[in-house]
């Protein structure tokens, strides 16, 4: 080891991998990851890259001096729906906003519009007197008899194991929802409370509510966490692991215990912020990031070197607020079963054969057909190349689970697995190209970056369906959350709703981004960031008067008038890009809804290392892969190179497949594939 030891972990619902840095050379491994003791799939992995680098986990934890770790611990308790007994107190007579949902519908997965799902019993919501309006005046005093009458009701009546507290416009004055909450600390103290107020102090009780439902409902998540990090200690890791969160910073496990679900979307977060780590070293400033792991397929866009976030949204079928970076997800990973409906047409997802069984091919009991195993019969995977050859797939087993659902369908298996292939690739076109049509943005100006173990075998066919300017393939597609763990800064978020209409009075402005960038740089002083490493910028949430959504506007300098002006028409600006140049009404009001100060702190992080050789020479190709890359054609006999034996300045014309130890990469035919310092592969079209 040659400089600041970084590790980053990525546990996916297939695989866990791993990356390990130095800053002078790059290891990564993977270990499968094992359901239910999150622990072991990572200590696995990481003895392997420990192996990888010519040491053991024991010798080199004491070293490391940044352990990253995405994982999906929160992301399991929300989708399986096993999360704690939650139980909620609100504000009398306002008892049913939860239930209702504000009247919100969600499409459902098989398109149907439905409320979102919920995470509490109508009957685990008790209401108490209280109330303050809108301008957060108090109308009616807090009867704090009530609220612990609703505690005990709620924990020694229905088994609450933990409580939230939520009044409305609690935003605007909190001492209600404040004293309430330390009633109930005090009078139940094995009992976690959550405040919405605390959590998140902004408008829309709705979702201000269901985002404390959900870090209440995701509070017993961690444990394995817990137990892994007792485990990294014992066998010598000198700091604790840092958790990536999902607006793709990194926090403490303590600080993920008071708001777990911040951690939701973890892994995609941290691939994000991979992504954004290869843009600053290839020069690109306009990507969309693509991730095909074993589950699904998530796709975020990266504009002027930043990534797009969102502050609610829908996250696994419910509906919060929830500050993220923006990613939309859909089942199509590698693990995604082929199924026949009632209908008799083919599906695939979202339903994933996970890390156990695992696709049919993995000799693990699966039996039903997965996109792995059709790319299999297709020949785009070698069966004994997977892993680098640790672990040889089974192709007969891939064989006969298409078979089997061929034989539902009408089809031979070979006819089947192309069927499967052909339809998961659709599904991540349509995901794809609603997200360029809603961001209003054109594909031919941007770069596809390709991540995770089945991203590089479909990335090139998406960029030319789409018509995208180019994709990057880097070196650690595979592990590029892993990368990101160990890169990602640590950031801290406050927010204040303000509700202020353009040209508003400063000072109360300045006030609240005073007091927001105040608390910001203590959280970052609590997690032990220097004063020097810290930077802090404002951002206001703007829209026309009265509208229902807005837009993240970066405010800098102060909130004098002219400043005020030159953000107003930045945020005209934004408004046009982003819904046309018809859509804004000469003389429309613009208010700022909310002030956020983002806080972050720069640490050791993993580094990208370059290869200075320089090579003219076309790609060696090592031997050929019968293919089949048409459905109407028998298989065509592809040149292959390994990934090894690639060096910066080679060049690849498709079609040709690139076998590397955790991926295959596609250059199908009119393409080239050219290796840069970085081992990055650049696919454009042949000109």
């Amino acid at each position: 080891m040659t400089g600041a030891t970084c590790i980053g972990v990525d546990v996916g619902g297939t695989f866990t991998d791993v990356v390990l840095s130095d800053g002078a050379h790059v290891w990564r491994a993977k270990a499968a990851t094992t359901p239910g003791d999150l622990g072991r799939g990572v200590l696995d992995a990481c003895r392997l890259v420990a192996a990888a680098a010519d040491t053991t986990l024991e010798a080199l934890l004491p070293n490391v001096a940044r352990f990253g770790l995405g994982t999906t611990a929160v992301t399991n308790a929300i989708a399986s729906r096993t999360g704690r007994r939650i139980g909620l107190v609100t504000t009398a007579g306002f008892e049913d906003l939860v239930p209702i949902a504000k009247a919100l519908r969600v499409p459902s997965g098989d398109g149907w519009l439905m409320p979102p799902a919920g995470l509490i019993d109508p009957e685990r919501i008790v209401g108490v007197t209280e109330r303050i309006d809108r301008t957060g005046t108090v109308i009616t005093g807090l009867a704090a008899g009530e609220v612990e009458a609703a505690g005990r009701h709620l924990v020694h009546g229905h088994g609450a194991e933990a409580l939230v507290v939520s009044f409305l416009w609690s935003c605007a004055n909190d001492a209600h929802e404040r004293a309430a909450a330390e009633l109930l600390r005090a009078a139940f103290p094995g009992v976690q409370v959550f405040s919405g107020a605390e959590l998140l102090p902004v408008v829309r009780e709705f979702e201000r509510t269901q985002f404390a439902l959900l870090n209440a409902y995701t509070s017993g998540a961690l444990a394995g966490v817990e137990t892994l990090v007792e485990d990294l200690v014992a066998l010598g890791l000198p700091n604790p692991p840092l958790l990536v969160h999902s607006g793709g910073g990194s926090i403490s496990v303590a600080q993920g215990h008071g708001a777990p679900a911040t951690l939701a979307e973890s892994g995609p977060a941290a691939g994000v912020v991979a992504g954004l780590a290869f843009c600053a070293a290839t020069g690109v400033t306009d990507a969309v990031t693509a991730d095909l792991g074993g589950t699904s397929f998530d796709v975020s866009f990266i504009s002027a070197g930043e990534p797009t976030r969102r502050n609610r949204g829908e996250l696994m079928g419910v509906w919060t607020a929830l500050p993220m970076i923006d990613i939309d997800s859909v089942g199509a990973g590698g693990g995604s079963v082929g199924w026949a409906d009632a209908l008799g047409i083919l599906r695939v997802g979202p339903r994933s054969a996970g890390a156990q069984p695992g696709p049919a091919c993995y000799g693990r009991g699966g039996t039903d057909p997965t996109v792995t195993d059709a790319l299999v019969v297709l020949g785009y995977i070698d069966p004994y190349m997977f892993l680098g050859g640790d672990m040889v797939l089974d192709g007969d087993a891939a064989l006969k689970a298409c078979a089997r659902l061929g034989a539902q369908l009408g089809m031979d298996a070979l006819q089947t697995a192309w069927g499967i292939w052909e339809v998961a690739k659709a599904t991540m076109v349509r995901a794809l190209r609603a997200r360029f049509a809603e961001r209003g943005c054109d594909p031919r100006g941007f770069s596809l970056i390709s991540m995770g173990g089945c991203g590089a075998l479909v990335s090139a066919p998406l960029a030319q369906e789409l018509g995208l300017r180019s994709v990057l393939i880097p070196d650690l597609a595979s592990v590029m959350s892993a990368f990101g763990a160990a890169t990602s800064d640590v950031r801290r978020e406050r927010s204040r709703s303000v509700t202020a209409v353009v040209p508003a009075a400063a000072e109360p402005l300045a006030e609240v981004a005073d007091r927001l960038t105040a608390e910001v740089r203590a959280d970052l002083a609590a997690d032990g960031i220097g004063a020097d490493a810290m930077h802090v910028e404002l951002v206001a949430d703007m829209r026309f008067s009265r509208q229902k959504h807005e837009l993240q506007i970066p405010w800098t300098g102060g909130f004098d008038a002219a400043n005020q002006a030159e953000h107003l028409e930045r945020f005209r600006a934004e408004y046009q890009s982003r819904y046309g140049r018809g859509a804004i009404v000469s003389g429309a009001p613009v208010e700022i809804v909310t002030l956020h100060a983002v806080g972050t702190g720069r640490t050791v992080r993993a580094t990208l290392t370059a290869d200075t050789a320089q090579t003219a020479d076309a790609a060696p190709i090592s031997r050929y892969r019968p293919v089949h890359v048409s459905q109407q054609r028998p298989p065509l006999r592809v040149p292959v190179v390994n990934s090894a034996d690639l060096r910066p300045g080679h060049q690849l014309a498709g079609p040709a497949l690139v076998d590397a130890p955790d991926t295959t990469v596609w250059v199908p035919e009119g393409q080239i594939a050219s290796v840069d310092s970085l081992r990055t592969l650049h696919l454009s079209a042949a000109t």
